[in-house]
């Protein structure tokens, strides 16, 4: 499936950048497909997600984002604050989710989140660790 995204961005080849609202933009994008393997290309193979309640990493981290994506969780999120120092980026976020829970039931979801980006030898930034914490526990605790 092809998807039209409004910022430069290939998922077969992704960069988040050091441009916070481009890195912002693009990460809501591939969120919001549904696609986990899209969303999962952000990250690099030994990243630490801990979307899910616990640390996730490889093929674990990429079954999880399978799975919650499928059911079509909207993202909204703004940067708080933004640090980079040469390969490494600290970014802050407050997100919303708007989901469907596992009883079927519509789920609102809002936090902060803790995003730490590298940037490869390849110049490409991608995702090292995530932590979100949404304001009533972790996102797989609701």
């Amino acid at each position: 499936m092809a998807y039209n995204f409004s910022v430069d961005f290939d998922p077969a080849n992704p960069d988040l950048t050091d441009d916070t609202e481009t890195q912002n933009e693009i990460f809501l994008q591939a969120f919001n497909t549904g696609d986990g393997a899209i969303f999962d290309s952000l990250y690099r193979e030994d990243s630490i997600s801990n979307f899910s309640g616990e640390p996730l990493t490889g093929e674990a981290r990429l079954a999880f984002f399978k799975d919650f994506l499928s059911r079509k969780p909207s993202l909204k999120a703004a940067v708080t604050h933004s640090y980079v120092a040469g390969d490494v980026a600290l970014i802050g976020v407050e997100y919303s989710i708007d989901t469907t829970g596992p009883d079927g039931e519509p789920l609102h979801l809002e936090g902060v989140c803790t995003d730490v980006l590298r940037r490869g030898d390849d110049g490409r930034w991608l995702m090292s660790i995530d932590r979100p914490v949404a304001a009533k526990g972790l996102v797989a605790a609701e």
